[in-house]
């Protein structure tokens, strides 16, 4: 709480600061532009005639503009080659004056797509430098109701989604995914709610109904030049909704298949004086995917080892499942407050998830989550040409069990990170520059309270620090060509400075046909457990207490350990961060105004992979953790003790003598596994994506993605696979009207290998289908289904996970 505090307290001085300097006599001026009809416009350029002043609209059509002179003035709305003009706009002193424009303008719907994530500043989607898929907030409304973020990009250009359990997803793009994968790197306005110690995400923790969500960005391709480690394949930016602009509340009631039970809520609204409020919150209870892969509880054993193929298989695990259902809750509030000039905005938010019950796949095995808080906190300043953000995460997990090993994973972890970013323009607006700085800060303990303290999952507390300093410069040569170049150094008492370019040619051979170049650099720090894990593997060695038994008289009193000598999978310290090296050539254009196309190839070359848990020992490298060594019996010993002690260690456990190590304390464990950098890949995809509107209400949309690799070095031990289809495909039809709307998504995933930790197998080729409906009985009641895997096709989507069957869900909402 210290660390907040003094987040609170830097932001509350920033203000302090910049408040001296806001005008007096201002006022604001706020609207939002739509159709006929009432659809709103996005991306549409808003300016005051006679000031500097200019934004562009969000996908709600909306703007605001404080710090107005007070006066009489003229605002302008451009899109293309369509213009509107609103006279005599009166803003008198600390009022606010309301401007509403219904323009019928024939425009292309892509022209109102406006994104944020490819250069930290507002754009076209046709203009930005990268690959980038958008989800509306309309999108999202309708098909979020499933509660789970990764189901709104499975069936997006180049998305991988692999659902290992009810809320056990695995996000990526572009190849190398993974259990708990890290390679994408994931914001909430712009705070990172990824657990520390593996990098990943936990999207049971989603502390919000996801009809609280503005817009979801993803950002294809490496991102380390904005953004720093961990955007190695690509950014997934999401935005909630500022209450300011989201007036009125909602309550909905969801429930169905696997006796799912579910109630969201959402309000929000003018508390005066300048200030927003905003609190939500929700309930979630229903059984789950998972089963106990243990044969003394009764429950199944599928793919077991003698009827599938070696490697292909999977063990029975000692432990079964604790309890049989999941639990979230979640909560949150914000409140914003808007001075009177400079369009400054001050944001104050914080919520809480706990969580108990869902199934994780991990390296090590499956872990069940049975006792986690996940707190948060954000500070936020914001003004037209600067951000300082701080924020801090805290996640308390005191028990998580093990179902391979039978021990519970303690996991204590707190970060905070402080950010300020600045932009600004030059060359009468041809260029523009974005820079900033940040710094963060990680606790991670994994103590066990209920056992007098001992670690869990590493061999003593972890504190490191992050610094990054980035800058982004753009220039427009002409109308059609602009340029974009960016570059990050960051440092770390994890790893060595890094440096990450990258740099983009953007041309639009006419207004609806957009070509683009990039070459792009990117980094991805191991994880915590990639350094520092200590988890055991297997119920610990018991075997070798007669030994200690038989040699007392040689120890003179001093102990072995060897009663119960722990068998471990362990950290490698001397890891170097993964590299990846990325060229990208993409095409968009808009076809009879109705049909949205992008083509997009990339070729990824990467190297110092770091390998999933493998044997510590391999032929003809050696001992692949030089931190530990072959084990050593106390120092204390005499030379001659010592030397029998070691030979009769080798007689008793043969070739296994040789994974046997010390502790940092000097007592021995047993070291199967560990981590190294080991791989070079070159990597190259096609991604392509169309969205058609046949009509107003009809729309198309379709995706094809192909991978290919090619390994130029790897361990034979852990053969470099990329956990993901060469070939995948999803076609989906809508129907969108004002009172209801429908859709059906299809979505093929090609077969692949799947290799990560002790999971290592085939994943048979699947189909999805899904379903979303909803039906607006009244202007405050609104009814639904959302169905997925409507056809019940029985698959698992990474080996080793679940078996996914058909999940049915309806809902009914109250909106004022």
């Amino acid at each position: 709480m210290r660390k907040l505090f003094v987040l609170v307290s830097m932001v509350v001085l920033a203000v302090g600061a910049a408040l001296p300097a806001l005008a007096q006599g201002t006022g604001s001026i706020e609207g939002r532009i739509v159709r006929q009809g009432g659809t709103p416009l996005g991306g549409v350029t808003v300016a005051i005639v006679g000031l500097d002043r200019a934004e562009l609209t969000g996908a709600d059509g909306r703007f605001v503009f404080d710090g107005v002179p007070a006066g009489t003035h003229t605002v302008t709305f451009t899109l293309g080659d369509q213009s509107e003009a609103v006279e005599e706009v009166v803003v008198a002193a600390g009022e606010t004056a309301v401007v509403e424009p219904e323009v019928d303008w024939a425009i292309s719907y892509v022209d109102t797509i406006t994104v944020y994530s490819a250069s930290r500043q507002t754009e076209r989607i046709t203009e930005a430098p990268a690959a980038i898929t958008v989800i509306s907030e309309d999108q999202i409304e309708r098909e979020g109701n499933s509660g789970q973020v990764p189901k709104l990009l499975e069936f997006t250009p180049g998305a991988e989604v692999t659902q290992s359990g009810l809320y056990d997803f695995n996000f990526n793009a572009r190849g190398f995914n993974s259990s708990l994968n890290r390679r994408i790197l994931t914001l909430i306005d712009g705070r990172d709610p990824s657990v520390p110690f593996l990098g990943s995400q936990e999207w049971s923790a989603v502390s919000f109904p996801l009809d609280d969500l503005a817009s979801l960005e993803l950002v294809r391709g490496p991102g380390s030049a904005l953004y720093g480690a961990d955007a190695f394949n690509g950014v997934l930016n999401m935005v909630t909704k500022a209450p300011r602009f989201s007036r009125g509340g909602k309550v909905q009631a969801t429930g169905g298949d696997l006796d799912t039970q579910r109630l969201d809520f959402r309000a929000a609204g003018e508390l005066g004086g300048g200030f927003f409020g905003k609190a939500t919150g929700g309930w979630m209870q229903s059984e789950d995917f998972s089963v106990s892969r243990n044969p003394a509880s009764g429950g199944p054993e599928y793919r077991p080892c003698g009827t599938f193929p070696p490697g292909s298989c999977l063990e029975p695990e000692p432990v079964p499942l604790a309890v049989d259902e999941d639990e979230l809750g979640f909560g949150g509030v914000r409140l914003d407050k808007y001075f009177g000039a400079g369009g400054h905005v001050l944001t104050l938010e914080g919520g809480t998830a706990q969580i108990e019950g869902p199934v994780a796949q991990t390296g090590i095995g499956r872990v069940q989550l049975l006792d986690v808080e996940r707190p948060w906190a954000r500070v936020n300043l914001n003004a037209p040409h600067w951000n300082v953000l701080g924020y801090w995460n805290s996640r308390e997990a005191l028990e998580q069990l093990s179902l391979r090993a039978g021990s519970n994973l303690a996991l204590d972890s707190e970060n905070w990170q402080f950010e300020v970013q600045g932009n600004a323009g030059f060359a009468n607006g041809r260029g523009r520059v974005v820079g900033g700085a940040s710094y963060k800060e990680e606790d991670i303990d994994s103590a066990d309270p209920a056992r007098g303290g001992i670690q869990t999952l590493m061999f003593a507390p972890v504190s490191e620090d992050f610094t990054g300093v980035f800058g982004q410069a753009e220039y427009s040569f002409t109308d059609a060509l602009k340029a974009v170049v960016a570059l990050r150094w960051d440092d770390s008492s994890l790893h060595d400075e890094q440096w990450s370019p990258r740099g983009s040619l953007v041309y639009a051979f006419n207004p609806n046909h957009t070509v683009r170049a990039t070459y792009a650099e990117a980094f991805q720090t191991p994880n915590y457990s990639e350094f520092f894990l200590r988890a055991p593997v297997a119920p610990p060695l018991t075997a070798l207490a007669a030994l200690e038994a038989g040699l007392a008289p040689f120890l003179g009193g001093v102990p072995l350990g060897f009663g119960s000598i722990p068998i471990l999978a362990v950290g490698n310290p001397t890891l170097e961060p993964e590299e990846v090296t990325s060229y990208e050539l993409g095409y968009s254009g808009v076809f009879a105004r109705r049909a949205y196309f992008t083509a997009d190839y990339y070729r990824n070359d990467i190297e110092n992979f770091v390998t999933d848990l493998i044997s510590r020992i391999q032929p003809g490298i050696g001992n692949i953790n030089p931190v530990f060594g072959p084990y050593a019996p106390p120092g204390v010993l005499p030379a001659q003790v010592q030397q029998i002690i070691l030979s009769r260690l080798q007689q008793l456990l043969g070739p296994t003598f040789f994974v046997m190590s010390n502790a940092p304390d000097g007592s021995p464990i047993i070291v199967p596994v560990s981590y190294v950098n080991f791989g070079e890949v070159e990597s190259e995809g096609i991604e392509l994506g169309l969205n058609y509107y046949l009509t107003d209400n009809w729309l198309i949309d379709a995706t094809y993605s192909w991978l290919d690799f090619e390994v130029q070095q790897e361990l034979p031990a852990d053969p470099v696979v990329p956990n993901a289809p060469e070939n995948k495909a999803a076609f989906g039809l809508s129907y969108l009207a004002q009172r209801w709307d429908a859709s059906v998504k299809f979505r093929w995933v090609d077969d692949f290998e799947w290799a990560a930790g002790v999971f290592r197998g085939p994943v048979p080729s699947y189909e999805v289908v899904n379903l979303t409906a909803n039906w607006h009985v009244t202007d405050r009641v609104t009814v639904g289904v959302d169905v997925s895997n409507l056809l019940d096709d029985e698959h698992w989507e990474a080996f080793g996970g679940d078996i996914l069957e058909r999940r049915a869900l309806g809902h009914v909402s109250f909106n004022w």
